[in-house]
């Protein structure tokens, strides 16, 4: 194989193949003028080997050759991808039928050249089908170009729509988020406002009768069932605080248990009712009973008749009906009072929302629908609200799954205690840094026939108990200095023989809370504020298990 290279390294060469060398040497020599490189080849596999290393522009190939001949060679050159279109002259010294030449053809040929070659001919020939060539692979060129730059334009176009398009919908998802944060504050401002309103309602009776004691009036039984039903009020807004904050840190649990809870719900609503004087339709039998966790079951019940209490005017018609299927439970409750427009029912469930407005101005919090709602769902039901209009009255329905009843565990029953009597009365000491909680604490107990003993900070705390030893000890949590899970830890690690029952007394409610006091070594918990009733029950309870 030997190579001649002309004046062009920029163009591609040809390739010639023949047998005897001086017909190769009689080629190179006719095609010198072309000022092209020239690779000569000998056989069809030397051709073929040259073709893996190199592009050609064209291909002069000699039909009788030993071995694998021009037509054999032509087949393989026209069998890859890379050759597919390489322009093929055959040189031959016979002169061929019709079917050898129709056969070349086939096989790609592009012409034939007699032997012995005419330099002349053989120039021309291979001039033509070299330029022919290059204006083939150039057109190619330029039309990948072209496609290359419509794809480029066409990409760059739909990238610009596309950010377009992104833009358009991230300036929309922004006006969206913008209004959705007005409406938000809008909500949260009115929020603020009526929780100002709700809080001072139950304060201002518990002033008044501040006051009225203050000026020397008698205690009556009035003025004890109205501080006694304003604080519960105010507990029961601090509450429903904590249980939306519990609801949306996914900290609040659900223990399950088979409940008959309607009839005692519907109970705790009656002194609402007969302050509107409603009538109230309740048919309370046959009880259902279903798996559920009866304290929230039961606070949302008592919601929604309270709401239903609330927001229909004085001496109005309120309808409280259930049922069962084998797997399904309802609660509907219905009443004849304000109503809600249609448009406003969608949004009714949501916090801080306080769509009705009672006909005195007063609404609620927009935290009882949105807790109720939220409790159902946890139980995997459902709660839903239908009314006609403003003034056409509402229902709201609680759909639940009934559960496993047979195999739950029935829900415990709450056995009101008191402290036993005993020749010794009870020693109590009380660690609070809050001096009015502490003092009137201590007052209270003092009242019912304890000893009681006080501290005002964890430490003095710590060492009144350790050397007094009392039965009872009620310990505030978030006391300066040693704090009360301090106290509880301390008398636990340094006092093993010490019989004191410890009962946390704290304004943290969580069970997260609850699980950490009995970490430290406490006994109970109770969360502020605590009845008496309560208090003295679970005072009564440790000394049991003491």
């Amino acid at each position: 194989m030997t190579s001649n290279v002309g004046s062009s390294h920029l163009t591609r060469p040809i390739l010639v193949v023949d047998d005897v060398p001086a017909n190769l040497l009689a080629v190179e020599v006719a095609l010198e003028p072309l000022q092209r490189q020239v690779i000569t080849a000998t056989s069809g596999e030397q051709a073929l080997h040259c073709l893996l290393d190199e592009d050609f522009a064209l291909v002069l190939l000699d039909v009788q050759m030993p071995g694998m001949d021009g037509y054999e060679t032509a087949r393989w050159i026209r069998s890859r991808e890379r050759s597919k279109h390489l322009p093929i002259i055959f040189l031959t010294a016979y002169d061929h039928d019709d079917a050898s030449v129709l056969r070349a053809y086939e096989l790609g040929a592009v012409d034939f050249i007699f032997k012995p070659i005419v330099p002349e001919v053989l120039r021309a020939k291979s001039s033509v089908f070299v330029m022919l060539q290059h204006n083939a692979e150039q057109l190619a060129r330029e039309r990948l170009e072209r496609e290359f730059e419509n794809q480029r334009r066409d990409f760059q176009t739909a990238t610009l729509r596309r950010e377009h398009a992104h833009q358009v919908e991230a300036h929309q998802e922004l006006a969206r988020l913008n209004a959705a944060l007005a409406e938000s504050d809008r909500r949260k401002d009115a929020f603020i406002a009526i929780l100002a309103h709700e809080l001072r309602n139950p304060l201002a009776p518990i002033r008044t009768s501040i006051d009225l004691l203050r000026d020397g009036a008698p205690i009556t039984p009035r003025m004890l069932d109205a501080l006694d039903r304003q604080t519960s009020m105010l507990s029961r807004l601090v509450e429903d605080l904590l249980n939306l904050a519990r609801i949306k840190a996914n900290k609040i649990e659900l223990r399950a248990e088979r409940v008959d809870v309607i009839e005692g719900a519907i109970t705790s609503c009656m002194s609402l009712i007969e302050q509107r004087h409603h009538t109230l339709v309740f048919d309370a039998a046959p009880p259902i009973e279903l798996v559920a966790d009866s304290v929230r079951l039961a606070q949302v019940i008592s919601n929604l008749v309270n709401n239903a209490a609330r927001y229909t005017p004085p001496g109005g018609r309120i309808e409280v009906t259930y049922g069962a299927t084998d797997d399904r439970a309802f609660v509907r409750v219905s009443d004849n009072g304000i109503g809600i427009p249609v448009e406003l029912q969608i949004s009714v469930f949501d916090m801080f929302v306080q769509e009705r407005v009672a006909q005195d101005g007063s609404g609620g919090l927009g935290l009882g629908l949105a807790l109720a709602h939220r409790l159902v769902e946890l139980h995997g039901g459902a709660l839903t609200v239908h009314s006609a209009g403003r003034g056409q009255g509402s229902t709201f329905e609680i759909d639940l799954p009934r559960g496993d009843v047979a195999h739950a565990a029935p829900a415990p029953r709450e056995v009101p205690r008191v402290v036993s009597p005993s020749d010794e009365r009870v020693r109590t000491i009380v660690v609070d840094d809050n001096d009015d909680a502490r003092d009137l604490l201590a007052a209270l107990l003092q009242a019912r026939g304890f000893d009681v003993l006080t501290a005002a900070d964890g430490h003095s705390g710590f060492e009144l108990i350790r050397d007094n030893s009392p039965h009872v000890a009620l310990v505030d949590l978030g006391l300066p200095g040693m704090d009360g899970f301090g106290v509880a830890e301390a008398l636990r690690g340094q006092c093993p023989h010490l019989k004191t029952r410890l009962i946390a007394l704290t304004g943290h409610g969580a069970e997260e809370d609850r699980e950490r006091t009995l970490r430290a070594g406490f006994d109970a918990h109770l969360v502020k504020p605590a009845t008496a009733a309560s208090i003295i029950a679970a005072i009564t309870t440790q000394l049991e298990r003491g």
